[in-house]
């Protein structure tokens, strides 16, 4: 989707979001991702990287980073490895602006990608906006774009599965802590989790035609490779009440 330059209000506040990345053992691309935000247009009043206990050379990798962008990139570095859902809430902790986004750190939002979600959040008064992705296989082409939620019902989205990815959407801070963050007990479909529960508090979602991210499939261990464990989370969220009504 292209917006014309004079559908963006410019008065914009100069804080209106912040990113978090959280980042475990992805030395090799956490710094695509960073850099990949820090190109935005507006550009984010911080972009938290938070290392999850990495075993390579994140961490380094990622106070270099901070050291390179001073005032703009602020590393979170924590001592042991306590899962995404945790690296995000530190990561949000740290974020006062009004709108926050949880950006991946195997992932990169592609140009115009702030602008088309703060756009659509302006637009329609959502909480949560949703965008669109292109996924990448190693050594291949970016995929057509892939929105899992048709921008219908909600609540049948999250029904059918996790159908909302973080680095392609953005949510309102106030959202974030009213259902106090990512729940540390999913080491996957903590997304989906979130946006369940963030749905079943009353937050609105709107979907944007914008392809915003690229979801890109990178060298390294995945816990939603657990494929046991995954289902057993999966049976977690669909027996959240609001998916049971």
């Amino acid at each position: 989707m292209h917006f014309p330059s004079d559908a963006f209000p410019a008065d914009l506040p100069l804080d209106a979001y912040d990113v978090v990345i959280p980042c475990y053992d992805r030395a090799h691309v956490v710094a695509d991702a960073v850099e990949s935000v820090l190109a935005q247009s507006p550009a984010p009043a911080r972009v938290i990287v938070v290392d999850d206990g990495s075993r390579d050379g994140s961490a380094d990798v990622i106070r270099a980073l901070a050291a390179a962008h001073p005032g703009r990139v602020e590393a979170a570095i924590l001592p042991r490895n306590g899962g995404a859902s945790n690296a995000r809430n530190v990561g949000a902790a740290l974020c006062p602006s009004p709108w926050t986004a949880f950006l991946d750190s195997d992932d990169v939002w592609l140009p115009g990608a702030a602008h088309a979600l703060l756009h659509g959040a302006l637009a329609s008064g959502a909480d949560i906006i949703v965008g669109h992705f292109s996924r990448v296989e190693p050594g291949e082409a970016p995929g057509a774009p892939e929105c899992g939620w048709d921008g219908g019902c909600i609540r049948a989205g999250l029904i059918s599965g996790g159908v909302i990815g973080p680095s392609w959407s953005i949510v309102r801070r106030e959202t974030v802590f009213d259902i106090a963050g990512f729940d540390p007990s999913f080491h996957n479909c903590n997304d989906w989790d979130f946006y369940t529960r963030a749905a079943a508090n009353g937050a609105v979602f709107a979907r944007i035609d914008a392809t915003v991210a690229q979801y890109r499939t990178v060298a390294g261990s995945r816990l939603v490779n657990d494929h046991a464990q995954g289902m057993e989370n999966a049976r977690r969220v669909l027996a959240h009440p609001y998916l049971l009504d």
